[in-house]
């Protein structure tokens, strides 16, 4: 099964070992050293940074909007926009590149927008990338699921059990962590926690036995519900409602240098995904077959199940990123505050998407 559902934060990462199993100890963002570096690279170079932020006419005059090539299962509803003619409608052409990471693609005009975890991006611009998250993005309340095999079914029967956290010190682990202190277990002393990977390699490690349960990105939780693989034991966002998890980021040329290709592109991006949200019945299908290797009724269930935190909203809440440095400081994965609004640039949203903030009551 070849489908990449990435959406977690990587953060420097020190090998230990748990009983022969890889665990991955946290903290500061390993792409930033990677991004200064390419960036003075390519500063003396002129017009480097232009042209690869997609500064350069497409066909028929079109401009160029250059996106982070991915067949995520949250992301497909862009090129579900390009096919419908969302993009070039904006006067867009589309071109979707590789990258090693999103921020170095931005902070070098290699991309002109990346999505991704707010408290990863907000970090790496800190610490000095020359990056500015510029929207929030289709979603930004935590989309992952607690999952364990079958035989357990509440958290209290996790005490005891080995969990996949996919990275030591990302957000997942946060919200492991906050769901599991939620609900009476202590996450340092009552269980093991394993960097088990994201999604098919997540889902792999807990249908083979290596891991009791794991935090996990859907489609997995549908399909491990249909095929009776899984138990879906708590939802992210009940837990930390406003830990705010998905934005839109530009590098500063790109903001600085050509921000209608920015404000064009932003404005086609929340049109395609609102497009296909309230399109289900075209959307669906479309969906299914390019996930061919899934089953296409957990397809189904996962939008489904996901679908109230798909709010489709580009508008920041700075309530929400003072909650999400408040979550990581408690959890120790950040020292202190940043002063947020530095790294955030909100001019470019299209203003016919923003909605007001709203959140549900948390569990506990």
């Amino acid at each position: 099964m070849e489908i990449r559902l990435t959406e977690h934060g990587a953060r420097e990462q020190t090998q230990h070992s748990i009983e022969g199993k890889t665990l991955f100890k946290k903290k500061i963002p390993v792409v930033l050293a990677v991004a200064v570096a390419l960036v003075s690279a390519v500063s003396g170079c002129s017009g480097t940074v232009d042209s690869l932020a997609g500064n350069s006419s497409g066909t028929d005059g079109h401009s160029t909007l250059i996106l982070q090539d991915s067949t995520q299962y949250t992301q497909l509803p862009i090129r579900f926009g390009v096919e419908k003619g969302i993009f070039a409608k904006e006067g867009l052409d589309v071109k979707f590149t590789q990258v090693e990471d999103a921020v170095t693609g931005v902070a070098t005009g290699e991309l002109t927008f990346a999505f991704g975890p707010t408290s990863t991006y907000l970090r790496a611009a800190a610490k000095g990338a020359p990056i500015k998250i510029v929207s929030s993005a289709f979603r930004s309340k935590g989309p992952f699921f607690l999952v364990a095999r079958p035989g357990i079914n509440s958290i209290a029967d996790l005490k005891g059990k080995t969990i996949g956290i996919a990275q030591s010190g990302s957000g997942m682990e946060t919200y492991t962590r906050k769901i599991l202190s939620a609900n009476g277990v202590d996450p340092n002393k009552d269980v093991k926690f394993v960097a088990d990977g994201v999604n098919q390699q997540a889902y792999g490690a807990l249908t083979t036995g290596q891991v009791d349960a794991t935090i996990i990105h859907q489609p997995f939780p549908a399909l491990g519900q249909l095929q009776g693989k899984s138990v879906t034991l708590a939802r992210g966002w009940d837990y930390l409602p406003t830990y705010h998890t998905g934005v839109l980021i530009a590098g500063n040329d790109v903001i600085n240098k050509n921000p209608e290709l920015l404000r064009k592109g932003l404005r086609a991006y929340f049109t395609a995904y609102t497009y296909a949200k309230e399109h289900y019945a075209e959307y669906l299908p479309w969906l299914q077959a390019k996930l061919s290797t899934i089953d296409p009724r957990a397809v189904d269930l996962a939008l489904k199940q996901e679908d109230d935190i798909w709010d489709d909203n580009p508008a920041v809440d700075p309530r929400a990123i003072d909650d999400t440095q408040e979550t990581e400081i408690s959890v120790g994965f950040q020292n202190s505050k940043y002063d947020a609004a530095k790294y955030i640039d909100t001019r470019f949203i299209p203003q016919e998407f923003v909605k007001p903030f709203s959140y549900p009551k948390p569990v506990r």
